[in-house]
């Protein structure tokens, strides 16, 4: 293993919410990367005080930064000494709201054509298709992250459910697979030795997207709907009339893409959590809080997938449609 001093790898990471701050601090403490991490709305603070992380993985660590933060894309394209800067690895922990905020956009600045491998800790279905048009050379790294971690304000991290991530190669016709498996292996044993709870690279990311689905698309979705948490949605019945049903569309859409999960998913999905859990999934506080959801890529994409491969999808179908005029009455707000 290399000395700290001597880092292998040059790591950018965009997007430093609750589940981004956490993937910085592991991969900081592998002792096997430099890594730069971009902020916009906190640059300030955070460059001054750090973030105070209370992290059921890692522990307390008051005032923690990882080598670098810069304020944009831009700056971390150059050094601290105005040097271009070639990354080896770029991790993107943004929403996925292709139709606001396009990824190529975001990440192009720091982007090396045939050098970066794009690691994409993000929701949904469909979403490296735009980076891989892009960027027909680059190796893109899929990864699915199960974790209980938000920011609060100012600079708190608080993770409370282990970092649990499945990762992959997206392979694609610009590059050898051997290649994109390489680099995928290199990025997960760095990651695991950054004391993550569970780093697992998959023959298939795309069937534990769908996986993530099951949930994403259900109870991520109804608990927006019905502005209620999880525990208050299952007390209410809905777990049995709404979500299983649900689950089931999505596990039928799953199958029929070639990427069929067990069946017993759908329980474990649908009864994990404990009827008292308070916790309030992403769409639901972004709603709250007049942000836009990351609707298409959780439902809109699984939709037209749907249609493509000829499955019926009609409970998921109305949900769709009821959150399209919940963000319409957001973006009228925003306006």
């Amino acid at each position: 293993m290399p000395s700290p001093t001597k880092p292998l790898y040059q790591i950018c990471l965009i997007g430093s919410g609750g589940v981004g701050t956490i993937a910085s601090v592991v991969l900081t403490k592998s002792n096997l990367a430099n890594v730069t991490v971009v902020l916009r709305s906190k640059f300030d603070y955070v460059s001054q005080h750090g973030w105070d992380v209370d992290s059921v993985d890692h522990g307390q660590l008051p005032r923690w930064k990882p080598h670098r933060i810069v304020s944009s894309a831009l700056d971390a394209a150059k050094d601290d000494e105005g040097q271009p800067v070639e990354y080896d690895y770029l991790v993107l922990c943004t929403k996925q709201l292709p139709e606001r905020n396009p990824v190529v956009d975001i990440l192009s600045p720091v982007i090396t054509v045939g050098k970066t491998t794009i690691v994409m800790i993000q929701n949904g279905i469909g979403i490296e298709q735009d980076v891989i048009k892009k960027w027909p050379s680059n190796a893109v790294i899929s990864s699915v992250s199960h974790i209980g971690s938000a920011i609060k304000e100012p600079n708190i991290v608080k993770q409370v459910g282990r970092d649990v991530s499945k990762m992959g190669p997206h392979y694609h016709a610009g590059l050898e697979d051997s290649e994109s498996l390489k680099r995928a292996k290199a990025f997960v044993e760095m990651y695991c030795a950054g004391g993550a709870s569970v780093c697992e690279l998959v023959d298939d990311i795309q069937k534990a997207r769908w996986e993530k689905l099951l949930w994403n698309g259900t109870f991520n979705t109804v608990c927006a709907l019905s502005r209620i948490n999880v525990g208050e949605l299952q007390r209410s019945g809905g777990r049995e009339t709404m979500i299983v049903p649900m689950m089931w569309e999505m596990w039928q859409i799953a199958k029929a893409t070639g990427h069929e999960l067990p069946e017993s998913v759908v329980d474990w999905m649908a009864y994990r959590l404990p009827n008292d859990c308070d916790y309030k999934p992403s769409m639901l506080v972004d709603l709250e809080e007049g942000r836009p959801m990351e609707l298409e890529v959780i439902l809109g994409n699984p939709l037209k997938i749907a249609k493509e491969v000829g499955v019926e999808t009609p409970i998921l179908d109305v949900v769709y449609r009821l959150l399209q005029v919940q963000q319409w009455q957001i973006d009228q707000a925003r306006v």
